[in-house]
């Protein structure tokens, strides 16, 4: 197993789906883990399930934000690297889509990451190892109909990831960019098929990215569903 001994890691969206089973894999890698999501419940289960930090907050809020990073550094002795899983998905054709589907999808896929960033700079700066994953996703490269929105959001991501590393590239801060295709977590009212990826699957390419070799960034990293069905053992 991949060792993130003394690591200390901030996961935004930390409560369910591919953000839920990162935290849970980094725990067991041996990270310090602080989780941020929007709903209290699922906070304090991912807490108490996985014996890591927490707090609520919104990442469209870039005050909240700043707080929870603060929070966060305090309670694990500062941040090494950011996770950024916090994000929504509206399905539907551009005539059905409504404004607030539109608004809600930028704000919470592209503004939040810029707020978590922004917030967790300063303390990424003072981290022998600073990373920053974000989320992306095949979206972010190939259309689909029914995607104007989410689409535009993760596009959007795919150009603030490759360009933040060159700004952040004179503090030694890592950024990497993940992009799975369809995972069976249920995003976005997507009913999940037996070849659909795992949310592990992605945690563990999140892992690969905090556990690289410091001399070569890992931009970009797509992971394609195998469309393969596999029979469990046993």
């Amino acid at each position: 197993m991949e060792n993130l001994e003394g690591r200390r890691v901030l996961v935004s969206g930390g409560t369910a789906g591919i953000g839920y089973a990162t935290a849970e894999r980094l725990a067991a890698s041996g990270a310090s883990v602080f989780v941020i999501g929007t709903n209290a419940a699922r906070v304090e289960a991912a807490r108490s399930k996985l014996g890591i930090l927490g707090a609520v907050c919104d990442v469209r809020d870039a005050e909240a934000c700043a707080k929870v990073a603060e929070q966060a550094a305090q309670t694990m002795g500062g941040i090494d690297a950011l996770v950024n899983c916090a994000g929504v998905g509206t399905i539907a054709s551009f005539a059905d889509m409504t404004p607030e589907d539109w608004r809600n999808m930028i704000d919470t896929n592209v503004t939040g990451t810029f707020n978590a960033c922004k917030a967790a700079l300063p303390w990424l700066k003072k981290s022998p190892r600073p990373d920053i994953v974000n989320l992306g996703s095949r979206a972010g490269r190939y259309a689909f109909a029914g995607g104007t929105g989410y689409c535009a959001s993760k596009f959007a991501i795919q150009g603030f990831s490759e360009a933040l590393f060159l700004d952040l590239s004179e503090f030694g801060v890592g950024v990497s960019l993940v992009a799975p295709g369809t995972v069976a977590t249920g995003f976005a009212g997507v009913e999940a098929e037996p070849w659909h990826l795992r949310p592990e699957d992605v945690a563990e390419a999140i892992l690969h990215c905090l556990t690289s070799h410091r001399g070569a960034n890992l931009n970009w990293i797509e992971l394609r569903p195998s469309r393969r069905t596999f029979e469990e053992p046993g």
